[in-house]
């Protein structure tokens, strides 16, 4: 009868997580000659969600059958320590994904993992010690005096993902802040359910949401963006014209980098392509607060600005202008506002029409 309870609970406990991995699993696999960099990121994540499976099924195992097998106190230890470290690894590597994509620094990997690395050491007393943690006769819990060490380290990174989530939106990435705040929400009422209630696998079915929820984000932006320049493409400025509309744009921008045929034919297609990336990079930089630039062709390039002043664009596209010029290239820059009575059509070709301007204007004084 135990052993049939026993059977029913780890069906219970480890269903829908175990679907969950097989899902993404299939999903990397089959992505991953469309997406590496992605995957790869994402591989070691599944790896840990497996890993802490195997690890908590025999953390319970030895729980449930504690006072009849004689498990010993070190063997029933050792699960329940490498539960603590899988989870705040598995927690790491979340934060790791997210921050090599919203800061981007070299070094965010080997920071993001450092302190969960350090934890495994700390804990290795455990085995030996009631520092943590210890069993009562009956099998259950104890806690020592450092018992809380690895829940204070998961609220430290639980924060620093909600810090992520925040400077995405104010890097403009508004989806990944919904997305990084939702994952972060679950993942602490998933702690709660099981230190409070001691809900069986309940953090781990979270956690396994939250990878899938964040992957299919970072898969469907894979596709909103220009693989060579990584800024948005034609199909999210067609996109984002129809969702902010005329109610919430003020203004459109036309830009065109200026010789890229030039570059092309001369020095070939290698440095065109490094003149498009810092031009796009230089444009970015250079976008004001709720202002989106898009490649929408070749050697063009499209902004929406929501919400600004004519003063404000002005300032934006001189500051554009000096940008471009300090990485080496040249850009001629219209736009236009979007008044209550214009079309888009319109106010997009006023704007192409002052690029054009701007554009014979360079080339007189060039020549």
């Amino acid at each position: 009868m135990i052993k049939d309870a026993f059977l029913q609970s780890l069906v219970q406990i480890n269903c829908i997580p175990v679907l969950i991995i097989v899902f993404l699993f299939f999903f990397l696999k089959s992505n991953y000659i469309y997406e590496k960099e992605l995957t790869k990121k994402f591989i070691p994540s599944v790896i840990l969600l497996l890993a802490l499976i195997v690890v908590d099924n025999l953390d319970y195992y030895a729980y449930d059958t504690f006072l009849n097998t004689g498990i010993p106190d070190l063997v029933h230890r050792m699960f329940s320590m490498l539960g603590y470290d899988i989870r705040i690894i598995l927690m790491a590597s979340l934060v790791s994904i997210a921050s090599s994509r919203i800061i981007g620094h070299k070094n965010t990997v080997l920071v993001t993992y450092l302190p969960s690395l350090i934890n495994v050491a700390v804990l290795i007393p455990c085995l030996f010690t009631d520092l943590f943690f210890y069993f009562k006769d009956d099998g259950t819990i104890g806690r020592g005096i450092f018992a809380y060490e690895p829940h204070l380290l998961s609220a430290v990174y639980l924060m620093f993902l909600f810090a992520l989530a925040f400077l995405s939106r104010k890097n403009g990435m508004s989806e990944e802040m919904v997305i990084l705040l939702l994952c972060g929400v679950l993942s602490f009422m998933g702690f709660l359910a099981e230190f409070l209630f001691s809900l069986r696998g309940i953090l781990i079915g979270v956690v396994a949401l939250d990878i899938v929820f964040y992957y299919l984000h970072l898969h469907i932006d894979h596709f909103r963006f220009d693989p060579l320049t990584e800024i948005l493409n034609r199909e999210s400025f067609n996109a984002d014209i129809e969702r902010f509309g005329r109610s919430s744009i003020s203004h459109l921008m036309s830009i065109d980098l200026n010789d890229l045929k030039k570059i092309n034919d001369t020095l070939g297609h290698n440095e065109g392509d490094t003149a498009l990336k810092a031009t796009a990079n230089a444009l970015k930089r250079s976008c004001l607060p709720n202002c989106y630039i898009y490649r929408v062709g070749g050697d063009e390039f499209s902004a929406i600005c929501l919400n600004k002043s004519d003063e404000d664009v002005r300032e934006m596209s001189e500051k554009m202008r000096k940008a471009v010029k300090k990485a080496g290239y040249v850009c001629a820059i219209g736009y236009s506002s979007w008044e209550t009575d214009k079309s888009f059509t319109e106010v997009y070709k006023e704007a192409d029409d002052r690029m054009y301007d701007n554009k014979r204007a360079l080339k007189a004084v060039r020549a």
